[in-house]
C-alpha cells in the first residue's frame, strides 16, 4: 500500500499534465486533432498568424478527470498528513460532470461547426439553470436590501438570477480570451485571491480546489504566453468562466458571516463581468447592431491597436486590474466604501475605453 501526501499528489498531477500537453503538441496529427486547429485568421478577434491547437477545453477536462481519480476517497492513494473530507471529492466530481456538459455544448465552435449565437446562448442558459438547481449554487446578497430580500424569499428568482450571473462571467471569459495570456493571467489573480480568502477562513476543501485550478492555469500559461502554442478555445474559456463562478459563489457562501461583503467579489470579477455588460449595451444602443455577434471594439482590442503587441496588452490590462484590487485590502470591511469603489471602477473603465476608442477612430 502506497501513501502520498497532498503535495505529492499536486506534483504527480503537474507531471501528468505537462507530459500530456507535450505529447498532444508533438503527436496531435496521429491523434486526429487536425479539426481542432484554429486557422480562421479573418474573424474579428483573431490576432494570430499561424495555426494553433484549440484544445484548452480538452486539457481542462483531462486535468479534472485525473484529479477525480487522484482524490477519490478510499483509493490506494491516501494521505499521511491531511485527510480530505468527502466534500473535496464531491466538488471535483460535480465540476467534472459540469465540464463534460459544457464541452458538449461548446466544442462545436472549436472544431469549426458554426452555431448561431442566440442558439448557443439559449443552450447555455438552460444548461446552467439545471446546474444551478442541482448544485444548489446561489448569490446570497448584492448589498441592496429590497433585492436581497427578493433573492431570499423567491427561490425561482434566485435560481434565474444566479444563472444569469454565471452566464455573464462565462461569456466575459470568452470575450477576453482572444489574447495570449489575458484570460489565464486574469484567472490566476482571481483564483489566488480566492485561495488567500479560503486559507484565512480555513475553508480547506475550497482551498484545495483553488490550488488544483492554479496548477492547471500556471502550466497552461507557459504554452499560451507570450507566444501561443495552444488556445483555450470556446470550450476552455467557458469552462474557466464556470470554475471561477463556482469558486466565487462557494467562497462567498462560506464567508457571508465573516464580513467579506458581496461587492468585494463584484470587484474581483469586475473586468470579466463589465466587459460583457458594457459591450452588450454599447452594441445595442450606441452602435445599433446585434449585441450577440463579436466585433473589434472590446477594451483589450482597442488597447492592442495602441500598443501593437499582443503580450504587452495582456500584461498592461492585468497590471491595471491588479492595481485596482489592492485597495480591497483596506476596503474589505467597509460595505459602503466597496460600493463607492465599484462605481469609481465603472467610471474609470468608461473614461479609459472612450479615450482608446477616440484614438482608434482617428
Amino acid at each position: 500500500m502506497f501513501y502520498y501526501s497532498l503535495y505529492e499528489r499536486y506534483f504527480f498531477l503537474t507531471i501528468i499534465l505537462i507530459f500530456t500537453i507535450f505529447f498532444l503538441k508533438k503527436y496531435y496529427l496521429r491523434l486526429y486533432l487536425k479539426s481542432f486547429l484554429d486557422q480562421d485568421f479573418k474573424k474579428p478577434q483573431a490576432f494570430h498568424k499561424k495555426k494553433i491547437l484549440n484544445i484548452g477545453g480538452l486539457l481542462i477536462l483531462f486535468f479534472f478527470f485525473i484529479s477525480f481519480l487522484f482524490f477519490k476517497p478510499y483509493s490506494f492513494l491516501k494521505y499521511n498528513d491531511i485527510i480530505l473530507s468527502e466534500n473535496v471529492f464531491k466538488i471535483i466530481k460535480d465540476l467534472f460532470i459540469v465540464l463534460i456538459l459544457i464541452l458538449i455544448f461548446s466544442i462545436s465552435e472549436d472544431i469549426k461547426i458554426k452555431i448561431k449565437p442566440h442558439f448557443r446562448l439559449i443552450f447555455f442558459f438552460l444548461l446552467l439553470l439545471g446546474v444551478v438547481f442541482f448544485l444548489n449554487l446561489k448569490v446570497y446578497s448584492i448589498q441592496f436590501y429590497t433585492f436581497d430580500r427578493l433573492i431570499r424569499e423567491n427561490y425561482v428568482f434566485s435560481i434565474f438570477f444566479t444563472t444569469i450571473c454565471i452566464l455573464f462571467i462565462m461569456n466575459g471569459c470568452n470575450f477576453i480570451d482572444g489574447f495570449n495570456g489575458l484570460l489565464t493571467i486574469h484567472s490566476i489573480i482571481i483564483t489566488l485571491a480566492l485561495a488567500i480568502i479560503n486559507f484565512y477562513f480555513a475553508n480547506i476543501d475550497l482551498l484545495i480546489i483553488c490550488y488544483l485550478f492554479l496548477i492547471f492555469l500556471i502550466i497552461y500559461l507557459f504554452f499560451n504566453f507570450p507566444n501561443a502554442q495552444i488556445f483555450l478555445g470556446n470550450s476552455g474559456s467557458y469552462m474557466i468562466g464556470f470554475i471561477l463562478s463556482f469558486l466565487v459563489l462557494k467562497t462567498s457562501e462560506h464567508t457571508q458571516y465573516h464580513k467579506v461583503y458581496p461587492f468585494f467579489y463584484s470587484i474581483l470579477l469586475f473586468y470579466i463581468f463589465f466587459e460583457v455588460f458594457f459591450s452588450f449595451f454599447r452594441k445595442l444602443f450606441y452602435e445599433k447592431k446585434n449585441p450577440l455577434y463579436p466585433d473589434k471594439k472590446h477594451l483589450h482590442m482597442l488597447l492592442y491597436y495602441k500598443l501593437k503587441s499582443n503580450p504587452k496588452t495582456s500584461l498592461v490590462i492585468n497590471f491595471l486590474y491588479f492595481l485596482a484590487l489592492t485597495p480591497l485590502i483596506v476596503l474589505k470591511n467597509f460595505p459602503g466604501l466597496l460600493k463607492g469603489y465599484f462605481i469609481l471602477l465603472v467610471i474609470s473603465y468608461l473614461i479609459f475605453y472612450f479615450r482608446l476608442l477616440k484614438n482608434y477612430q482617428s
